[in-house]
């Protein structure tokens, strides 16, 4: 695990929450839950916050030991916190997970059978909940994980009752070099594995943040983004408290059901950052009709970061366009690229500066070479993730030699800094392949230990510009081709597939040919035949071999836990006739 050597000021999330709970802010309000028409639901200082986290760690002491594993549920409200850092006081490693219902049943829910997954490689000790009643009804859930203690975070049962003075932090709540969580991947490339996450890569990442996006006291985190995953709980708990801002969060169902909760949110605050994946974006266009956009007040939106998926040109300027309106500025739009396994963020760009969106020759891009295109025909976008944060060294290697790559030449991203984590939980086989990388010919003892990504990648003119996921390239006729250039491709040749997800994947192990499938609203036969057909040929036109395109309903195609395209899964549902199809067609 990579820790900085010295951290300036708070060393971890438990030591930052003690400064600001003694500071001169300590009783103004540092959290904020909206409900689901944003009216406020809760609202916790950093006094009252810890005052919570004191006595959900003091029940957790009767249930286990520092170093033991809490399960911490997307809890209601400002629970999660209290919950999540509850933990961290404690000096056990809090597990972020989705919401658990003891009504779900495990043998039929894709959640369930996750977190029964997390579970048997965790073996957690305890599972948070927000009230007794909960906590009680769990207890006797017997599709829940047994052997374990439910605490309620409202009024935690501490055994013997209250001790006398408020109890200090166990010592790995102040040692930066301690384990914080086990952030559990969402497994677009295989089933989720447990990142160790040490308290020192929590705080030197989004210290990085900070930096890079001058978020200070003065700023307001306004977010929906879940807090199990990576994005959602560095952004809503970490970066706050490590920042000195304060933060508003909403749950992701608010989102999804009315965008337009988030951007009131927004609109409310005088110097806003707020993230969100690609598809957040388009979704805000999709859901706010046109005539409703220039009653917003988007002016003191300073920081739209996109991240978590690939960033797509066409979403910056459709988002951009349609809230001009709302005084929303397009350099406000901030890309970065991260991942799990170094905490957070890696790149990120220069909030109010405009971000770099070049077209790059398809064919050199098959290549391996980034080559500027000569005509749009025959380009295909990409769109510059930013440069590098504070103390953060990323080296573009051919993943078969070890040896670093040239500038504009693409090759698999590998990433030395603070926030590199300490592998995967109880694999260490994995861990080692991953989080202890070297390059070739650099053997001495100062040589930096990278993370391999497994994404590709390459570098122009200092930016990050990312092209796809190793283990997804579609080789043909010897040749690289990136998934989602073929999905774009497939998408923008009908109106019936405009702004809608896709997947493409070999259509075979020989790949011989590429399948794509599409989500779509339109249910016209001679429409989604006529839809499937032009997508075909448009993909035939684009890559020298046999093609075939499926139409499915919207929200049909397999996606994560953070919205990532599982395209593995699409071949296997779609071999399987797991996915009904509106319509096919094929080349072949």
């Amino acid at each position: 695990m990579n820790v900085p050597n010295e951290l300036p000021g708070a060393a971890t999330l438990v030591e930052a929450l003690l400064e600001r709970a003694s500071g001169p802010g300590g009783s103004a309000p540092m959290f904020t839950a909206l409900g689901a028409g944003g009216e406020v639901i809760a609202r916790l200082t950093p006094v009252e916050l810890l005052g919570r986290v004191r006595a959900v760690a003091a029940a957790l002491g009767g249930a286990g030991r520092p170093g033991d594993r809490v399960i911490v549920p997307a809890l209601p409200g400002l629970d999660f916190h209290v919950g999540f850092l509850g933990c961290l006081y404690a000096g056990m490693i809090a597990v972020p997970v989705p919401a658990v219902r003891a009504a779900v049943r495990r043998s039929t829910t894709t959640r369930a059978e996750r977190l029964e997954s997390i579970c048997r490689d965790c073996e957690p000790v305890a599972v948070l909940v927000s009230t007794g009643e909960e906590a009680e009804a769990a207890r006797s859930a017997p599709d829940l994980p047994p052997a374990v203690a439910w605490i309620a975070v409202d009024r935690p049962a501490v055994p013997g009752g209250p001790g006398p003075g408020a109890p200090a932090p166990a010592p790995a709540a102040l040692d930066p070099t301690a384990t914080a969580l086990l952030q559990y991947t969402s497994g677009s490339t295989g089933d989720p594995r447990g990142v160790v996450v040490g308290h020192g890569n929590l705080v030197a990442n989004q210290r990085a943040m900070r930096d890079r996006c001058d978020i200070d006291a003065g700023t307001t985190v306004v977010s929906w983004l879940p807090f199990f995953h990576d994005m959602g709980l560095c952004t809503g708990v970490v970066l706050p408290l490590v920042s000195g801002a304060t933060a508003v969060t909403m749950e992701p169902a608010t989102f999804v059901r009315d965008p337009r909760v988030w951007l009131r949110a927004i609109e409310a605050e005088d110097d806003v950052f707020a993230a969100a994946p690609d598809f957040a974006y388009d979704l805000c266009v999709q859901r706010v009709r046109e005539e409703e956009r220039a009653r917003f007040d988007l002016s003191t939106w300073r920081v739209a970061a996109n991240g978590s998926e690939p960033v797509r040109a066409t979403t910056l300027r459709r988002f951009a366009e349609a809230f001009r309106p709302a005084l929303f500025r397009a350099e406000v739009m901030t890309p970065g690229y991260g991942l799990a396994e170094c905490t957070l963020i890696v790149t990120m760009g220069r909030p109010l500066y405009e971000t770099p969106v070049v077209p790059y020759e398809r064919d050199a891009l098959a290549e391996g070479k980034a080559v500027p295109a000569a005509s749009p025909e025959t380009g295909v976008e990409l769109v510059g993730c930013g440069r590098t944060v504070a103390d953060t060294r990323l080296r573009i290697v051919d993943p078969q030699t070890r040896r670093p790559m040239a500038d504009r030449v693409v090759g698999e991203i590998w990433v030395d800094a603070p926030g590199n984590c300490g592998g995967y939980w109880g694999r260490e086989k994995d861990s080692d392949e991953v989080f202890g990388a070297r390059l070739e010919g650099d053997g001495s003892e100062a040589a930096g230990r990278y993370v391999r990504t497994g994404d590709l990648g390459f570098i122009d003119e200092g930016e990050l510009f990312v092209t796809g996921r190793l283990k997804d390239v579609l080789i043909i006729a010897g040749e690289n081709y990136f998934p989602q250039d073929v999905e774009t491709v497939a998408v923008a040749a009908h109106s019936a597939f405009a702004h809608q997800r896709a997947a493409a994947w070999p259509m075979d192990e020989d790949d011989r040919g590429v399948a794509v499938i599409v989500e779509t609203a339109e249910r016209d036969p001679a429409v989604l035949g006529a839809a499937v057909r032009a997508a075909g040929i448009a993909v035939a036109r684009a890559l020298p071999a046999p093609v075939s395109v499926y139409a499915v309903a919207r929200n049909k195609v397999p996606r994560t836990t953070s919205g990532k395209i599982r395209r593995r899964a699409c071949a296997q549902q779609v071999g399987r006739g797991a996915l009904p199809l509106l319509a096919q067609w094929s080349s072949r």
